[in-house]
């Protein structure tokens, strides 16, 4: 019975998807398809600073929900493991722009176009020198004038080396 309930619900759902959210051909527009990030690293010496850089090129007309967002989602970094002697310090993002939300009766900021956050790591003196990888995500999501898609996870790897 629960499963018929939830294949029920399921079928409510696809088949109250408001065009705006339809793709080419009638295709559904997903949260990955709307933005795509790409990822870098600047290095750092050992008692230095290095930044993982994530850029997002977002599809005209859509919006980025920004780090300090009060409203929406607001885009969020998970940095999984780290070498000894590397942290993770708070995000920082390109300055987003601001707007107000109906839906929310608030202000809320967001990037359009572009967006960058980096996830700085602190390397102490006694940072483990070599070569390692650094993983992460970005939990992230997207409005355009009439819709929100659901929350979107984009996972990274990307090589850190302590000199």
């Amino acid at each position: 019975m629960r499963a018929l309930l939830t294949a029920c619900a399921l079928a409510l759902v696809t088949l109250a998807a408001p065009a705006s959210a339809q793709g080419r051909l009638g295709a559904p527009v997903r949260t990955q398809d709307v933005v795509d990030w790409s990822v870098r690293v600047q290095q750092a010496e050992r008692g230095g600073e290095a930044r993982v850089v994530l850029d997002a090129e977002i599809e005209p007309g859509w919006r980025l929900y920004a780090v300090d967002s009060p409203v929406g989602r607001p885009l969020a970094v998970t940095v999984g493991a780290l070498p000894a002697g590397v942290e993770a310090a708070p995000l920082r993002q390109a300055r987003p722009q601001e707007g107000y939300d109906e839906a929310f009766g608030s202000d809320y900021t967001y990037f359009a176009g572009r967006g960058r956050i980096v996830q700085p790591l602190r390397l102490s003196a006694t940072a483990a020198r070599g070569r390692h990888e650094v993983r992460g995500a970005v939990l992230y999501a997207v409005c355009d004038d009439s819709i929100c898609l659901p929350p979107a996870r984009a996972a990274f790897r990307v090589p850190l080396q302590v000199r």
